[in-house]
């Protein structure tokens, strides 16, 4: 390949290809402009990544906590059956198994 009047071919060492794949998994930053920084492509990135196996960052969940709370800590009357909520926002909550029949008469009537 050709090096065009503005451009050099630039080689990098094992090292540097090794410490530069860390670096990305470790940043904030996202790939395109974690290699315009470096003067990489992505596609170097990549492999490099693929070469040494460097780990690929994980996707950090901003505004979501998963809870799961255990069963002993919830007293048996907390846990319904079955819940409905209907489109005006009534709820219906069941801590027994109902009837067919039931519901339906419950929901039809006004």
């Amino acid at each position: 390949m050709q090096p065009t009047n503005n451009s050099t071919i630039r080689s990098f060492t094992i090292s540097e290809k090794k410490n530069i794949a860390m670096q990305w998994s470790q940043s904030n930053v996202k790939m395109q402009v974690f290699c315009d920084n470096h003067g990489i492509t992505v596609s170097m990135l990549k492999n490099w990544r693929k070469q040494f196996a460097t780990p690929a960052k994980v996707p950090r969940r901003k505004h979501f906590i998963q809870l799961t709370p255990s069963r002993a800590s919830i007293p048996d009357i907390a846990l319904p059956f079955a819940e409905v909520i209907s489109l005006s926002g009534n709820r219906i909550i069941f801590h027994s198994a109902v009837n067919t029949d039931m519901l339906k008469e419950l929901l039809n009537s006004k």
